[in-house]
């Protein structure tokens, strides 16, 4: 199955592209990529392409749950809960690119309700007055807020990021694409629905046990 040149011409890419993409990437090494749908492909070639993702970030998680290669702290696959999305699996991965997200998310930014940034910022005055920073309170708020931040919600293990979402069909795992979080029944039956209308030709026997 190919997709087509609408959806193709929306990444950016031709056909040529993703087989390029397909026989050619070491990140795939090792990977039967004909358990990749063609639109999990087209995305990984678009952001290869026109590096909007680190690539590696997801290749190295498909090596991890095919057995090519271990990784330390691999992220663990889940099934969704959710009856809509019964019977898939996601797995979650972080970018570079979500990095703003990270911390607006560890200061609960913009919110009215959170009083995480003001307190930050009480703390670098006081820190500041204290023990003068060579690079005045700026450098120290700016550090605080970006390195800092990003610090703690990583040792709290909860940088967001997106999933991986996959299926199984005769104990072998089926990649069918990167999507962003869902959080709500709706959502999750919307997310089917793009799923199956992009990768159900392709794949019909990993849907079966779909809720839809």
């Amino acid at each position: 199955m190919s997709l087509s040149e609408a959806i193709l011409a929306g990444f950016g890419i031709t056909q040529d592209d993703v087989r390029q993409f397909s026989s050619s990437n070491v990140g795939l090494h090792g990977v039967d990529v004909g358990r990749l749908s063609q639109f999990l492909l087209a995305q990984l070639t678009s952001a290869c392409k026109h590096r909007t993702l680190n690539t590696f970030v997801v290749t190295d998680v498909i090596q991890n749950l095919e057995g090519v290669r271990s990784r330390p702290n691999a992220p663990k696959p889940r099934p969704f809960n959710g009856e809509a999305l019964r019977g898939l699996w996601k797995v979650h991965f972080v970018d570079a690119s979500f990095l703003l997200q990270n911390i607006l998310n560890e200061w609960s930014l913009p919110s009215d309700r959170s009083r995480k940034f003001e307190e930050l910022c009480r703390r670098v005055a006081r820190d500041e007055a204290s023990n003068p920073s060579p690079h005045g309170w700026q450098g120290r708020l700016a550090h605080e807020l970006v390195i800092g931040g990003y610090r703690r919600r990583a040792a709290k293990q909860r940088l967001t990021g997106e999933w991986l979402v996959f299926g199984i069909h005769e104990q072998k795992n089926v990649y069918l694409a990167l999507c962003s979080h869902t959080n709500s029944p709706e959502e999750d039956s919307a997310l089917y629905e793009d799923l199956l209308r992009l990768c159900g030709e392709e794949f019909p026997d990993v849907f079966i046990a779909g809720g839809g």
